[in-house]
């Protein structure tokens, strides 16, 4: 009986881990997506602002 409780316990703890991986994963998804985006943006106005100049 005990086995079949540490077991469940175990099994609790990996399903726990696994979601926490996902909503990492999805974290670093959207920060790196987010990091891109305002990369592309900033190299976008840097231009437009020597456009100008000329």
């Amino acid at each position: 009986m005990k086995f079949a409780f540490m077991s469940v316990e175990l099994f609790f703890i990996i399903q726990i881990s696994f979601f926490a991986k996902v909503i990492l994963f999805l974290t670093l998804y959207c920060i790196s997506d987010l990091s891109i985006k305002n990369n592309i943006l900033r190299k976008v106005m840097n231009r437009a602002y020597r456009a100008k100049k000329i």
